[in-house]
């Protein structure tokens, strides 16, 4: 190597397999130097350029990654959720017909008694037939209680303890209770239907006493 000449290491333009660096014998002259520097400087530009290129398609392949992964997730996520509440509205649709048919038929049974009940007309009760009369009242009476609580058991709106307070459940206690001159009408009709036993049997045990004498 002559005097005043050196060398460097140089990248050279890129070949298949990406940059090269090398080393290269120093231009002696300025026009040679400057020409140099500028091809570097151009080989450093497109590098940069290269590198921005590269720094973009990792970022896109990042976020494409990402969203791969949310909707793998959210595909997942929601299909359970469907399926689930699929079976939770099937349960409550199945329910909710029972409990249609239920209400409707517990309708028609409570406006069936509702209609007998308003049919008894005890005051038309004739002392030859009260005891026959009451009778059939007090069955009627038992069906309807029969049925109101079979209802009761299985309708959460007949449950005045559901969501309703104590205030109101006493106020309802207090309006359900009969009136007193319902009670004694209704002992009046009792009272009535048994005289003619008491009597029968007061007049029996004096039959039997003067016979004794």
């Amino acid at each position: 190597m002559k005097r005043g000449e050196g060398s460097a290491a140089t990248i050279m333009p890129e070949s298949k397999n990406g940059p090269v660096l090398t080393v290269v014998e120093l231009p002696p002259h300025r026009e040679e130097v400057d020409s140099k520097l500028e091809q570097a400087r151009d080989h450093l530009l497109a590098l940069r350029r290269q590198q921005e290129e590269l720094e973009r398609q990792k970022n896109e392949l990042e976020e494409l990654r990402r969203r791969q992964d949310e909707y793998s997730r959210g595909r997942a996520e929601i299909t359970d959720k469907l399926a689930r509440g699929l079976i939770a509205i099937e349960r409550q649709q199945i329910e909710s017909q029972r409990l249609t048919e239920l209400c409707e038929s517990t309708i028609i049974a409570f406006r069936e008694y509702t209609e007998q009940i308003e049919q008894i007309n005890d005051e038309d009760w004739k002392s030859a037939n009260v005891r026959e009369e009451l009778s059939k009242a007090l069955a009627t009476i038992e069906s309807a209680r029969l049925e109101y609580n079979r209802a009761h058991a299985k309708l959460d709106c007949l449950n005045p303890a559901a969501g309703q307070p104590v205030a109101d459940l006493a106020t309802d206690r207090k309006r359900k209770l009969p009136a007193w001159d319902e009670l004694v009408r209704y002992a009046c009709i009792g009272a009535a239907a048994s005289a003619p036993l008491i009597v029968a049997g007061t007049i029996w045990l004096i039959i039997v006493m003067t016979a004794k004498h």
